[in-house]
């Protein structure tokens, strides 16, 4: 009869160390301001980098596959969000609370096809 309590202990345990951690999204849009399209696309603030082309490569931002933007604008986030698009050589693009918008590459339409975004809490 000690079994089922000893069991039910056990389980009631290990479900809950098996809960994930509550990762917060963040939303950034990118924009290409020369054809107006922008996309917004939910990103995990994880602290992770993420391929801009897997993220935005099937939205309005994307032609032939290719993601090309001017600028990123963060749009739901935390006071301590803080996220960055890198591309080498000219991309370095950050934004937080207190810079919810900045241009890519001094407002020129970039291919970001092997770009990265990386957002953290």
């Amino acid at each position: 009869m000690r079994f089922i309590p000893v069991a039910l202990g056990l389980m009631a345990t290990t479900s809950v160390m098996a809960n994930p951690v509550n990762v917060q999204s963040v939303t950034v849009q990118l924009a290409n301001d020369q054809s107006g399209a922008n996309a917004n696309v939910d990103i995990p603030a994880d602290g992770n980098p993420r391929s801009v082309q897997a993220l935005w490569g099937k939205t309005s931002v994307s032609t032939n596959g290719i993601v090309s933007a001017s600028s990123a604008q963060l749009n739901r986030f935390q006071q301590t969000t803080h996220c960055q698009i890198t591309q080498n050589p000219n991309v370095n693009a950050e934004l937080d609370a207190q810079r919810t918008w900045t241009q890519l590459d001094h407002g020129k339409v970039v291919q970001l096809s092997h770009a990265s975004i990386v957002c953290k809490d």
